[in-house]
C-alpha cells in the first residue's frame, strides 16, 4: 500500500518540531496514554494473539456456560470492544487535532464514526508492515519515557520541597550545597527525559503519527475479523480464508497487502477442559443480525453492524453480569472462595463472615434455599467420601469459572485512572471475563461454590474436633 499523494508535505515530515506548530506540552500525558492504547491493539490484532483467543473463545469451558457457545457470537464481542477502544481513542486525537497548525486535522470528528467506511480521500495514510512496526516501537518509547518522566519530576518536586525546608530550618552550608548539588542533577535528568518524551514534539507530529495508526490498525482488524467492504481496494470476501487469518504463503490480495503484521503459521494447543458441572445452565446462542458463518470464521458485511455500546450486542438476552454492575463484585467473590478451598487449614468463623459480607442479597437468599433443600446432606457432612465428593466438585467449577474471574480483575486492574494516565494497558478483552456472563447461570454456580464449601469446611471442623478429643 503506498503513501497516498494527497498532502505529501504531511505525509513524510518525521521530525518533531514542526515549523509554526505549537508543542504538545502538557498533554503529553495524554498522547502518550493514547500511544500504549494502539500499541496495544495492534499487538491484540496479530496473528498469534488473534490466535490464542479464537481458541479459547471456542473451546473455554466458562466462556461456553456463563456466555454463549455460538462462536460468532463471541467473536463480535470481542470486535466490538476493540472498535469501541479504536473509536475512544481516535476522538482524543480529534480533538488534539484542532490544536494543530495544519488545517487538515481540524476536522477530524466525524473521520470514525464508522471506521468500516472510512471516505476515500483518506486512502493512503496508513503505514506499510515495516513502518508500522517501527511506529508502534516509537510509541512504546515514547509511553516509557513519559512513564519515568513523571516519576521522576514527582521525584524532583520532592527534593525541591526538601530543600526550601532545609534553607528556611537553618541548615549548615556544606548539607545545604550538597543537597542543592542533588536537585541540580535532578533536573538535568527531569530535562533529558523531558527532550526525548512527546512534550517538546509539535501537536501536528503527534497527531500525525497517531491518525496514521488508526488508519492502519483499521486495515487490520477488517483482515482480522473478515469485514466486507465495497469501497476500498482490498475485499475480504474474495480471499478463500474466511476472512480471518490469511496465511503467509497466500496469494490473496490481503496477503498482498503490506499493512497486516504475520507472524507465520500458529499451532494449535488445546487444554484439557474437564467436565461440564450439571450445576449450571448454558447461555442460549445467538447470532446477531448481519453475521454469516463460512468454514468456522466469522464474516461481516460493511452496514449490517454499528457500534455504538456495548450494549447493542445482549439486546433480547437475559441479564449479565456487565449490565447489572456485579461483575467485578463477583470476580471478588470467586476469587476470595478459590483462596478458601486452597487452604489446608480449616476456615475460620472471620473468612465465612467475611465471604457472607461480600454477598448479595440475591446470593444470601439462594444460598439460605439451597442449604435448607439439603438437610438430607448435612447428615452426610461428617463422611468422606461425600466431602471429597464436595471437594472435587468445587475444584470442578473453580477450573472454569475462576480464570474469568481473574481476568475480570485484571480487567479493571489494566484500566484504572493512574494506569490509564501513564498510557498502561493490557490485552485481556472482555468476553474472556465475567461481563457478559448469565447473571442467574453464574449466581447458580457461585452459590454452589458456596455449598460445597460450607460442607468440605464442616468435615475439616470435625477431624479437628475429633483429634482435639483424641488428645484429651
Amino acid at each position: 500500500m503506498k503513501d497516498s499523494p494527497w498532502f505529501p508535505n504531511m505525509l513524510h515530515k518525521n521530525k518533531g518540531v514542526d515549523p509554526g506548530s505549537p508543542m504538545i506540552g502538557i498533554f503529553s500525558f495524554e498522547a502518550s496514554r493514547l500511544m500504549s492504547r494502539l500499541a496495544n491493539l495492534w499487538h491484540c490484532l496479530s496473528d498469534r494473539q488473534m490466535s490464542r483467543l479464537k481458541e479459547e473463545l471456542r473451546y473455554s469451558l466458562g466462556i461456553r456456560t456463563l456466555i454463549s457457545d455460538d462462536h460468532a457470537y463471541l467473536i463480535n464481542l470481542a470486535l466490538e470492544e476493540i472498535v469501541d477502544t479504536l473509536k475512544g481513542v481516535a476522538a482524543s486525537v480529534s480533538r488534539f487535532g484542532k490544536k494543530c497548525s495544519d488545517p487538515v486535522y481540524h476536522n477530524l470528528d466525524r473521520v470514525f464514526d464508522n471506521p468500516f467506511d472510512i471516505d476515500l480521500k483518506w486512502f493512503g495514510w496508513e503505514y506499510r508492515l515495516k513502518k508500522m512496526e517501527k511506529r508502534v516501537n516509537k510509541m512504546k518509547k515514547f509511553a516509557a519515557v513519559m512513564l519515568q518522566y513523571y516519576e521522576e519530576l514527582e521525584r524532583l518536586s520532592d527534593l525541591e520541597s526538601r530543600l526550601t525546608k532545609m534553607q528556611s530550618n537553618g541548615v549548615n552550608q556544606g548539607q545545604l550545597h550538597e543537597f542543592h548539588q542533588r536537585v541540580m542533577w535532578q533536573r538535568e535528568e527531569v530535562s533529558g527525559l523531558r527532550e526525548r518524551s512527546p512534550y517538546v514534539r509539535s501537536f501536528d507530529y503527534v497527531v500525525r503519527l497517531l491518525v496514521r495508526s488508526c488508519f492502519t490498525i483499521i486495515e487490520r482488524i477488517k483482515v482480522v475479523f473478515g469485514i466486507t467492504t465495497e469501497n476500498r481496494p482490498l475485499h475480504v470476501r474474495d480471499s478463500p480464508h474466511g476472512g480471518c487469518f490469511v496465511p503467509k504463503n497466500s496469494n490473496s490480495p490481503l496477503a498482498r497487502a503490506s499493512v497486516y503484521p504475520s507472524e507465520g503459521s500458529f499451532k494449535r494447543s488445546v487444554s484439557n477442559l474437564g467436565h461440564r458441572p450439571v450445576i449450571c445452565g448454558r447461555y442460549p446462542s445467538c447470532r446477531p443480525h448481519g453475521l454469516a458463518q463460512n468454514d468456522g470464521f466469522t464474516r461481516i458485511k460493511k452496514g449490517s453492524f454499528s457500534f455504538s455500546s456495548k450494549q447493542r450486542l445482549m439486546i433480547g438476552q437475559q441479564p449479565t453480569l456487565g449490565n447489572a454492575a456485579l461483575a467485578l463484585r463477583y470476580a471478588n467473590i470467586i476469587i476470595f472462595i478459590e483462596t478458601l478451598v486452597m487452604s489446608t487449614r480449616v476456615i475460620s468463623s472471620e473468612a465465612r463472615d467475611d465471604l457472607y459480607n461480600m454477598l448479595t442479597t440475591n446470593l444470601k437468599q439462594l444460598l439460605r434455599q439451597k442449604l435448607f433443600l439439603s438437610k438430607e446432606e448435612s447428615l452426610l457432612a461428617y463422611d468422606e467420601r461425600f466431602a471429597s465428593g464436595r471437594r472435587s466438585s468445587v475444584q470442578r467449577i473453580l477450573d472454569w469459572l475462576s480464570p474469568l474471574a481473574h481476568n475480570m480483575i485484571k480487567w479493571y486492574s489494566e484500566r484504572n485512572f493512574e494506569k490509564q494516565l501513564m498510557g498502561s494497558g493490557g490485552n485481556v478483552l472482555l468476553v474472556q471475563t465475567l461481563y457478559y456472563a448469565d447473571l442467574a447461570t453464574s449466581e447458580i454456580t457461585i452459590t454452589e461454590l458456596i455449598v460445597g464449601l460450607h460442607y468440605v469446611s464442616r468435615f475439616s471442623q470435625q477431624l479437628v474436633d475429633r483429634s482435639l478429643m483424641g488428645s484429651a
